[in-house]
């Protein structure tokens, strides 16, 4: 099967099962796994496999139509190229929005409410008197992005008529999405922080 009838066949619908299942098991395992130990520190590279087809699928497989076999380039380079390139840029996105979203005087705070429980609630009062005290807004964003650990385009839907009702979020990309609920997580944190204080500090 060549290149050109391999993007045909993963492209088709109704999909091939069992094409995909090849191709991404099989023909995408070298490179996989490459990236899996050189970025990540793992000899097993499957748990890469839905994120790299979340990647190639995502807008009717645009970066595999893109490819068109110029300068003797074959499509097991191209993808290994495109794949590098997306998980570094993920890795580099993921710990410049670790250290953006949680303020430094903040990581004990954050980590209880990760490890919260219904139990917990109770016999923890400052954190959740200080909780309590927060806007509804506020509330709802470390309820849904901390205590849940929603991502946040997930957590979206219920975000965001709290923090723009004034803007469509269907005409604002991806990137904006996140930008606009990241900066509003972190007003959420340092709020809860002052409340916490406030209450500390009688």
């Amino acid at each position: 099967m060549s290149d050109k009838e391999l993007i045909d066949g993963l492209t088709a619908v109704p999909p091939n099962n069992r094409l995909h299942e090849y191709f991404f098991k099989e023909k995408c395992k070298h490179f996989l796994t490459y990236i899996s130990t050189t970025l990540y520190n793992e000899d097993d590279c499957n748990v890469l496999v839905g994120e790299l087809y979340e990647y190639l699928s995502n807008d009717n497989w645009k970066i595999l139509r893109m490819w068109e076999g110029k300068n003797g380039c074959s499509l097991n380079s191209y993808l290994a190229s495109c794949s590098m390139h997306y998980f570094t840029n993920r890795i580099k996105a993921e710990k410049r929005r670790s250290n953006f979203e949680i303020a430094p005087s903040t990581p004990e705070i954050i980590e209880y409410l990760n490890h919260f429980t219904a139990e917990e609630e109770y016999e923890s009062p400052p954190v959740w008197e200080a909780f309590y005290m927060l806007k509804e807004r506020d509330q709802v964003i470390l309820r849904k992005l901390v205590i849940e650990e929603k991502e946040m385009m997930e957590a979206s839907p219920v975000i965001w008529p709290y923090i723009n009702s004034a803007k469509d979020i269907h005409e604002l990309s991806q990137k904006q999405v996140q930008s606009t609920i990241a900066m509003a997580k972190h007003r959420a944190v340092l709020a809860l922080v002052n409340n916490l204080k406030k209450l500390t500090s009688n």
